[in-house]
Protein backbone atom coordinates (compact mmCIF):
# COMPACT_ATOMS: atom_id res chain seq x y z
CA UNK A 1 0.00 0.00 0.00
CA UNK A 2 1.20 3.55 -0.28
CA UNK A 3 2.97 5.36 2.29
CA UNK A 4 0.79 7.55 4.60
CA UNK A 5 2.18 11.02 5.31
CA UNK A 6 2.32 13.50 7.22
CA UNK A 7 -0.02 15.45 5.93
CA UNK A 8 -2.69 13.21 5.67
CA UNK A 9 -2.58 12.31 9.27
CA UNK A 10 -3.30 15.57 10.62
CA UNK A 11 -5.92 15.66 8.27
CA UNK A 12 -7.48 12.56 9.78
CA UNK A 13 -6.66 14.02 13.40
CA UNK A 14 -8.70 17.70 12.12
CA UNK A 15 -11.65 15.59 10.53
CA UNK A 16 -10.75 16.22 7.23
CA UNK A 17 -9.94 12.11 5.94
CA UNK A 18 -11.99 11.19 3.21
CA UNK A 19 -13.92 7.46 4.26
CA UNK A 20 -11.30 5.73 1.91
CA UNK A 21 -8.27 7.46 3.57
CA UNK A 22 -9.73 6.71 6.93
CA UNK A 23 -9.93 2.98 5.68
CA UNK A 24 -6.10 2.85 4.54
CA UNK A 25 -4.79 4.74 7.66
CA UNK A 26 -6.57 2.02 9.82
CA UNK A 27 -4.58 -0.49 7.73
CA UNK A 28 -1.57 1.01 8.09
CA UNK A 29 -1.75 1.22 11.83
CA UNK A 30 -1.80 -2.43 12.17
CA UNK A 31 1.80 -2.18 11.37
CA UNK A 32 3.38 -1.40 14.81
CA UNK A 33 6.61 0.56 13.17
CA UNK A 34 4.05 3.05 11.65
CA UNK A 35 2.41 4.11 15.41
CA UNK A 36 5.48 6.60 16.42
CA UNK A 37 4.73 8.75 13.86
CA UNK A 38 1.12 8.50 14.55
CA UNK A 39 1.44 9.23 18.07
CA UNK A 40 4.12 12.17 16.92
CA UNK A 41 1.53 13.70 14.53
CA UNK A 42 -1.46 13.22 16.97
CA UNK A 43 0.50 15.16 19.92
CA UNK A 44 1.55 17.72 17.12
CA UNK A 45 -2.04 18.38 16.25
CA UNK A 46 -3.68 18.29 20.07
CA UNK A 47 -0.81 20.93 21.29
CA UNK A 48 -2.34 22.98 18.55
CA UNK A 49 -6.35 22.60 19.83
CA UNK A 50 -6.42 24.07 23.14
CA UNK A 51 -10.23 23.92 22.75
CA UNK A 52 -10.05 20.00 23.09
CA UNK A 53 -11.39 18.93 26.62
CA UNK A 54 -10.94 15.47 26.59
CA UNK A 55 -11.73 12.58 29.32
CA UNK A 56 -8.03 12.02 30.11
CA UNK A 57 -8.71 9.30 33.05
CA UNK A 58 -10.92 7.31 30.97
CA UNK A 59 -8.52 7.64 27.94
CA UNK A 60 -5.36 6.69 29.96
CA UNK A 61 -7.32 3.80 31.02
CA UNK A 62 -8.39 2.50 27.32
CA UNK A 63 -5.13 3.82 26.03
CA UNK A 64 -3.42 1.16 28.61
CA UNK A 65 -5.79 -1.47 27.63
CA UNK A 66 -4.74 -1.12 23.72
CA UNK A 67 -0.81 -0.90 25.18
CA UNK A 68 -1.37 -4.55 26.69
CA UNK A 69 -3.98 -6.34 24.12
CA UNK A 70 -2.53 -4.60 20.98
CA UNK A 71 -6.19 -4.20 20.02
CA UNK A 72 -7.99 -0.39 20.05
CA UNK A 73 -11.55 -1.07 21.51
CA UNK A 74 -14.31 -0.43 19.21
CA UNK A 75 -16.40 1.89 21.50
CA UNK A 76 -19.57 3.71 20.08
CA UNK A 77 -18.78 7.43 20.13
CA UNK A 78 -21.66 10.47 19.67
CA UNK A 79 -22.38 10.82 15.63
CA UNK A 80 -21.21 14.56 15.59
CA UNK A 81 -17.91 13.54 16.58
CA UNK A 82 -15.90 13.38 13.32
CA UNK A 83 -13.20 11.33 14.79
CA UNK A 84 -13.03 7.56 14.01
CA UNK A 85 -14.19 4.90 16.42
CA UNK A 86 -11.07 4.79 19.01
CA UNK A 87 -9.52 8.11 17.92
CA UNK A 88 -10.68 10.20 20.74
CA UNK A 89 -9.64 8.49 23.81
CA UNK A 90 -6.24 7.76 21.63
CA UNK A 91 -6.35 12.02 21.46
CA UNK A 92 -7.31 12.11 25.01
CA UNK A 93 -4.54 9.72 26.13
CA UNK A 94 -1.51 12.45 24.37
CA UNK A 95 -3.51 15.43 25.83
CA UNK A 96 -3.41 13.65 29.39
CA UNK A 97 0.19 12.82 29.07
CA UNK A 98 1.57 16.67 27.59
CA UNK A 99 -0.94 18.47 30.04
CA UNK A 100 0.77 16.01 32.76
CA UNK A 101 4.26 17.20 32.12
CA UNK A 102 4.76 13.85 30.67
CA UNK A 103 4.22 11.96 33.81
CA UNK A 104 2.43 8.71 32.16
CA UNK A 105 5.04 9.11 29.55
CA UNK A 106 7.56 6.26 30.42
CA UNK A 107 3.94 3.94 30.87
CA UNK A 108 2.86 4.31 27.42
CA UNK A 109 6.50 4.25 25.62
CA UNK A 110 7.87 1.82 27.51
CA UNK A 111 7.29 -1.37 28.71
CA UNK A 112 9.18 -2.04 32.05
CA UNK A 113 10.88 -5.75 33.13
CA UNK A 114 12.56 -5.06 37.13
CA UNK A 115 13.18 -7.11 40.41
CA UNK A 116 12.55 -6.66 44.28
CA UNK A 117 15.51 -6.80 46.49
CA UNK A 118 17.06 -10.71 46.75
CA UNK A 119 15.18 -11.54 42.90
CA UNK A 120 16.81 -12.71 39.88
CA UNK A 121 15.18 -13.32 36.96
CA UNK A 122 15.58 -13.54 32.90
CA UNK A 123 13.55 -12.13 30.65
CA UNK A 124 13.04 -12.85 26.91
CA UNK A 125 13.07 -9.21 24.70
CA UNK A 126 10.73 -8.81 21.62
CA UNK A 127 13.46 -8.97 19.23
CA UNK A 128 14.95 -12.42 20.87
CA UNK A 129 17.79 -11.08 23.12
CA UNK A 130 17.84 -12.30 26.69
CA UNK A 131 18.22 -10.12 29.59
CA UNK A 132 19.06 -11.26 33.04
CA UNK A 133 18.46 -8.55 35.99
CA UNK A 134 20.05 -8.78 39.24
CA UNK A 135 18.24 -7.45 42.49
CA UNK A 136 16.66 -4.31 42.46
CA UNK A 137 17.14 -3.40 38.66
CA UNK A 138 15.05 -2.33 36.03
CA UNK A 139 15.15 -2.58 32.29
CA UNK A 140 12.41 -0.43 29.81
CA UNK A 141 11.98 -1.56 26.05
CA UNK A 142 10.07 0.47 23.47
CA UNK A 143 7.15 -0.63 23.16
CA UNK A 144 6.41 0.44 19.78
CA UNK A 145 9.80 -0.67 17.58
CA UNK A 146 9.60 1.12 14.77
CA UNK A 147 11.67 -1.65 12.67
CA UNK A 148 14.70 0.17 12.05
CA UNK A 149 17.39 2.31 13.84
CA UNK A 150 18.92 1.36 16.96
CA UNK A 151 17.15 -1.11 19.26
CA UNK A 152 17.11 1.08 22.47
CA UNK A 153 16.38 -0.04 26.07
CA UNK A 154 17.53 1.98 29.69
CA UNK A 155 18.82 -0.18 32.54
CA UNK A 156 19.04 1.12 36.10
CA UNK A 157 20.61 -1.87 38.41
CA UNK A 158 22.78 -4.56 36.84
CA UNK A 159 21.73 -6.87 34.10
CA UNK A 160 23.35 -9.51 32.21
CA UNK A 161 22.53 -9.03 28.45
CA UNK A 162 23.15 -11.76 25.47
CA UNK A 163 21.90 -9.26 22.23
CA UNK A 164 21.34 -11.40 19.03
CA UNK A 165 22.76 -9.87 15.42
CA UNK A 166 19.76 -9.24 13.20
CA UNK A 167 19.54 -9.48 9.74
CA UNK A 168 19.37 -5.66 9.36
CA UNK A 169 22.29 -5.20 11.79
CA UNK A 170 20.80 -2.54 13.60
CA UNK A 171 22.36 -2.01 16.91
CA UNK A 172 21.27 -2.36 20.30
CA UNK A 173 21.86 0.45 23.09
CA UNK A 174 21.99 -0.08 27.08
CA UNK A 175 21.34 3.82 27.92
CA UNK A 176 22.55 4.90 31.15
CA UNK A 177 21.78 8.23 33.03
CA UNK A 178 25.53 9.00 32.64
CA UNK A 179 25.66 10.38 29.24
CA UNK A 180 27.23 6.34 28.83
CA UNK A 181 25.94 4.76 25.86
CA UNK A 182 26.80 0.87 25.33
CA UNK A 183 26.27 0.07 21.69
CA UNK A 184 26.54 -3.68 20.27
CA UNK A 185 25.39 -5.48 16.94
CA UNK A 186 25.29 -9.02 18.71
CA UNK A 187 27.31 -10.05 21.87
CA UNK A 188 27.30 -11.01 25.70
CA UNK A 189 28.21 -8.41 28.57
CA UNK A 190 27.34 -7.26 31.80
CA UNK A 191 26.30 -3.33 32.74
CA UNK A 192 26.43 -2.38 36.17
CA UNK A 193 24.30 0.98 36.54
CA UNK A 194 23.89 2.49 40.14
CA UNK A 195 24.02 5.46 42.46
CA UNK A 196 28.45 4.37 42.67
CA UNK A 197 28.92 4.61 39.02
CA UNK A 198 28.49 2.19 36.40
CA UNK A 199 30.47 -0.91 34.90
CA UNK A 200 30.57 -2.77 31.77
CA UNK A 201 32.51 -6.30 31.78
CA UNK A 202 32.67 -7.74 28.10
CA UNK A 203 32.59 -11.26 27.26
CA UNK A 204 31.80 -12.29 24.00
CA UNK A 205 31.76 -9.90 20.73
CA UNK A 206 32.84 -6.02 20.94
CA UNK A 207 30.89 -3.15 21.89
CA UNK A 208 31.67 0.46 21.51
CA UNK A 209 31.09 2.83 24.55
CA UNK A 210 30.06 6.27 23.58
CA UNK A 211 30.61 8.90 26.10
CA UNK A 212 28.05 11.81 25.33
CA UNK A 213 29.46 14.56 27.25
CA UNK A 214 33.12 14.17 26.60
CA UNK A 215 32.70 13.37 23.01
CA UNK A 216 34.38 9.91 22.83
CA UNK A 217 34.28 6.26 21.89
CA UNK A 218 35.63 3.85 23.04
CA UNK A 219 35.99 0.25 21.45
CA UNK A 220 35.74 -2.58 24.24
CA UNK A 221 37.46 -6.32 23.45
CA UNK A 222 36.50 -9.53 25.52
CA UNK A 223 38.01 -9.23 28.52
CA UNK A 224 37.73 -5.94 29.05
CA UNK A 225 36.66 -3.93 31.76
CA UNK A 226 35.53 -0.27 31.99
CA UNK A 227 33.86 1.13 35.03
CA UNK A 228 32.68 4.98 35.28
CA UNK A 229 32.54 6.96 38.43
CA UNK A 230 29.75 9.14 39.49
CA UNK A 231 31.25 12.65 38.22
CA UNK A 232 32.62 11.36 35.03
CA UNK A 233 35.85 9.90 35.53
CA UNK A 234 36.51 5.94 33.73
CA UNK A 235 39.36 3.33 34.00
CA UNK A 236 40.10 0.14 30.93
CA UNK A 237 41.66 -2.81 32.82
CA UNK A 238 41.48 -6.45 31.87
CA UNK A 239 39.18 -8.16 33.40
CA UNK A 240 41.46 -12.31 33.77
CA UNK A 241 38.00 -13.87 34.12
CA UNK A 242 35.09 -12.01 32.66
CA UNK A 243 32.39 -14.38 33.34
CA UNK A 244 32.68 -13.70 37.09
CA UNK A 245 31.19 -10.16 36.93
CA UNK A 246 28.26 -12.41 35.80
CA UNK A 247 28.30 -14.92 38.89
CA UNK A 248 25.25 -13.21 40.60
CA UNK A 249 23.15 -14.95 37.39
CA UNK A 250 24.14 -18.11 39.64
CA UNK A 251 23.25 -16.99 43.32
CA UNK A 252 27.09 -16.06 43.56
CA UNK A 253 29.87 -13.40 44.08
CA UNK A 254 33.33 -13.69 43.63
CA UNK A 255 35.41 -10.78 45.03
CA UNK A 256 38.90 -9.95 44.46
CA UNK A 257 40.54 -7.84 46.68
CA UNK A 258 37.03 -5.70 47.62
CA UNK A 259 36.96 -4.19 50.59
CA UNK A 260 34.07 -4.66 52.97
CA UNK A 261 32.59 -1.08 52.60
CA UNK A 262 32.04 -2.10 49.17
CA UNK A 263 30.41 -4.98 49.83
CA UNK A 264 28.35 -3.38 52.31
CA UNK A 265 27.28 -1.15 49.20
CA UNK A 266 26.60 -4.30 47.43
CA UNK A 267 24.22 -5.30 50.30
CA UNK A 268 22.05 -1.94 50.38
CA UNK A 269 21.84 -2.36 46.47
CA UNK A 270 20.54 -6.00 46.05
CA UNK A 271 19.09 -6.47 49.08
CA UNK A 272 17.96 -3.56 51.25
CA UNK A 273 20.29 -3.87 53.84
CA UNK A 274 21.78 -0.23 55.91
CA UNK A 275 25.07 -2.03 56.53
CA UNK A 276 27.70 0.48 59.12
CA UNK A 277 30.51 -0.16 60.00
CA UNK A 278 31.46 2.08 62.81
CA UNK A 279 35.59 0.80 62.65
CA UNK A 280 37.39 2.25 58.71
CA UNK A 281 40.14 -0.11 59.67
CA UNK A 282 37.44 -2.89 59.28
CA UNK A 283 36.06 -1.25 56.43
CA UNK A 284 39.04 -1.26 54.52
CA UNK A 285 39.33 -5.12 55.10
CA UNK A 286 40.18 -6.73 51.63
CA UNK A 287 38.02 -10.00 50.88
CA UNK A 288 39.01 -12.26 48.17
CA UNK A 289 36.86 -15.51 47.87
CA UNK A 290 34.19 -17.22 45.82
CA UNK A 291 30.45 -17.38 48.15
CA UNK A 292 27.39 -18.86 46.99
CA UNK A 293 24.30 -16.49 48.90
CA UNK A 294 20.67 -17.44 47.83
CA UNK A 295 19.95 -14.32 49.98
CA UNK A 296 21.38 -11.47 51.68
CA UNK A 297 21.96 -13.86 55.53
CA UNK A 298 23.90 -16.20 53.67
CA UNK A 299 26.33 -13.36 52.49
CA UNK A 300 26.14 -12.11 55.84
CA UNK A 301 27.32 -15.44 57.48
CA UNK A 302 29.71 -16.16 55.01
CA UNK A 303 31.61 -13.15 55.91
CA UNK A 304 30.59 -13.19 59.40
CA UNK A 305 32.94 -16.63 59.63
CA UNK A 306 35.77 -15.77 57.35
CA UNK A 307 36.25 -12.23 59.01
CA UNK A 308 35.18 -13.09 62.73
CA UNK A 309 32.11 -10.37 62.38
CA UNK A 310 29.83 -9.54 65.08
CA UNK A 311 26.96 -8.79 63.68
CA UNK A 312 24.06 -6.32 65.50
CA UNK A 313 20.75 -6.07 63.77
CA UNK A 314 17.81 -3.50 63.92
CA UNK A 315 15.00 -4.32 61.19
CA UNK A 316 17.02 -3.82 58.03
CA UNK A 317 19.68 -1.94 59.68
CA UNK A 318 22.70 -4.00 60.04
CA UNK A 319 26.11 -2.86 62.32
CA UNK A 320 29.72 -4.76 61.71
CA UNK A 321 31.78 -5.08 64.33
CA UNK A 322 34.94 -7.30 65.00
CA UNK A 323 35.05 -9.94 67.59
CA UNK A 324 37.57 -9.42 69.93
Amino acid sequence: MQPITRVQLMDYHAGRATPLQVRQIEEWLQQPENRNLFYETLHEWESGQPQYQPDTERAFLQYKKFMEQGTPPMAAEPENLRFWSWKPWLAAAAVLVVCSGWFFRDAIQYKTYETAYSEVKSVALPDGSTVTLNANSTLKYPRFDVGSGPRNVILNGEARFSVIHTRDDRTFVVKTNRNLDVEVLGTEFVVFNRNRGTRVVLMKGKVQLNFQKQGRKLTMKPGDQVTMTPVGAFELKKKPKPEEAAAWTHRRYVFTDTSLSEIAELMKENYGYNVKIPDQNLAKRLVTGDFEAKNGDDLLNALKAMLRLRIERVGKTITLTEKN
